[in-house]
């Protein structure tokens, strides 16, 4: 192991010249060769999941844990042809939504309802006059997902079970549902105003330097999960709904404080005076989580300061990201290797989309004893085998991946 957490990369790093029929010639997609064993491996797994596995599948209808997230990655596969969404493959997704026994206590697309509601509110949409009967129409369900924001208030700030969350649902609704404001503009902008107010309330109730800071269980967490790097994503996702002057004087130089909180390693603590030490390097907490935000504020500020340190959080995941947990999207190596490919689609640097493919090998071979912990729900989106299909199907499409439930 190279350290607490991480086993040590054994990996040649990137070179221009072929390694190992893992790249194509142009080194803008992967190799034949790769793209043979891992459509192997996702129709393996595939199997499996939906077989020896189906129990635990429907454990839950959550996005994280549950059914839906299984929903949500045929919902992607379908709608990959641009042209034409495939009908049969969004009517089997119905299966794995439950969205009459959604229970209104959690807001989120992770783990609340706003997640199986949201896909089913794109997937009645995509389907049209060919949806069945037990399929509300779209704009049904675009109101159900509205109403949660009766338990607005009541919810915490952050992506897994939050207002972020909830956030998230609304974008990814209007998304893929172009053309037709589903979720009117004026009830994304309460979301993110509540979101900011929350943040200001904090900030100056601790007498803060951020101009913005928020808490869950009262811990002020850093990272995507829980934390202010994943709501600060979140927010930068919606930028088009936050006024000028919040995005300036709130949300950047919140950024620029967070980021301010690295170890010299190019890690992140995991809270706000954490006395774990730099341990973490996964999406939840570390490193990987804060490449997406980093990225999303070159991109909004055109600031070559934050594509910099995106890059070093990439050097950190490549030394120290094949973590002892396992492969798991929150805390394992499939989360951290969407990094490479956030990164990958960011410079178009074939380094990153290589390195990618290293932590999709690692993943995919599932070497004895790489996996230390076993997850609690081994079929899950984030803490099990599905994530690992995600990501095979989405390094065989490197320019157009998004880390699923949280990149729109």
């Amino acid at each position: 192991m190279s350290g607490q957490g991480s086993f040590e990369n054994p990996y040649e790093d990137y070179t221009s010249t072929p390694q190992n029929n893992i790249l194509n010639d142009p080194r803008n997609g992967i190799s034949d060769v790769l793209q043979k064993k891992i459509s192997n491996f996702k129709a393996t797994k595939l199997q499996i999941l939906t077989t020896k596995l189906q129990r635990d599948v429907f454990c839950d209808g959550t996005v994280y844990t549950g059914s839906a997230g299984l929903a949500l990655y045929y919902t992607y596969n379908s709608l990959a042809n641009k042209n034409e969404p495939c009908h049969d493959a969004l009517q089997a997704t119905l299966e794995y939504l439950d969205i009459l026994n959604l229970k209104g206590r959690r807001i989120s697309f992770l783990c609340g309802d706003a997640g199986p509601l949201a896909i089913a509110t794109v997937i009645s949409y995509k389907l049209g006059t060919r949806r069945s009967n037990s399929l509300p129409d779209y704009k049904e369900l675009g109101q159900r997902l509205m109403q949660l924001i009766s338990i607005l208030e009541d919810s915490p700030d952050e992506v897994l079970y939050g207002k972020s969350g909830y956030l998230f649902a609304l974008l990814f609704t209007n998304k893929h549902i172009s053309g037709k404001e589903v979720i009117p503009s004026y009830h994304i902008e309460k979301v993110i105003n509540s979101i900011i107010s929350s943040g200001k309330r904090l900030s100056l109730h601790m007498k803060a330097d951020s101009p913005l800071l928020w808490q869950w269980h009262d811990k002020v967490y850093l990272g995507a999960a829980h934390g202010m790097a994943g709501i600060l994503y979140v927010l930068l996702q919606a930028r088009n709904y936050i006024k000028g002057n919040d995005l300036r004087a709130f949300v950047k130089p919140t950024i620029d404080w967070l980021l301010g909180s690295r170890f010299q390693t190019g890690n992140f603590p995991s809270s706000l005076g954490s006395s774990s030490g730099d341990r973490l390097v996964q999406w939840c907490h570390g490193a990987p989580g804060f490449v997406s935000l980093c990225l999303a504020a070159y991109q909004a500020f055109d600031d070559e300061k934050y594509l910099k340190i995106a890059n070093q959080c990439g050097e950190v995941i490549w030394q120290r990201g094949l973590c002892t947990k396992g492969y798991s999207l929150c805390h394992g190596v499939s989360g951290n290797a969407y990094a490479f490919l956030q990164l990958y689609q960011a410079t178009k640097k074939p380094i990153h989309l290589y390195r990618a493919c290293c932590f999709m090998e690692w993943c995919a071979v599932e070497r004895p004893g790489t996996e230390l912990h076993r997850p609690d729900r081994p079929a899950s989106l984030f803490e099990g085998l599905l994530g690992r299909i995600f990501l095979a199907e989405d390094i065989t499409r490197p320019i157009d991946s998004k880390f699923p439930a949280f990149c729109l």
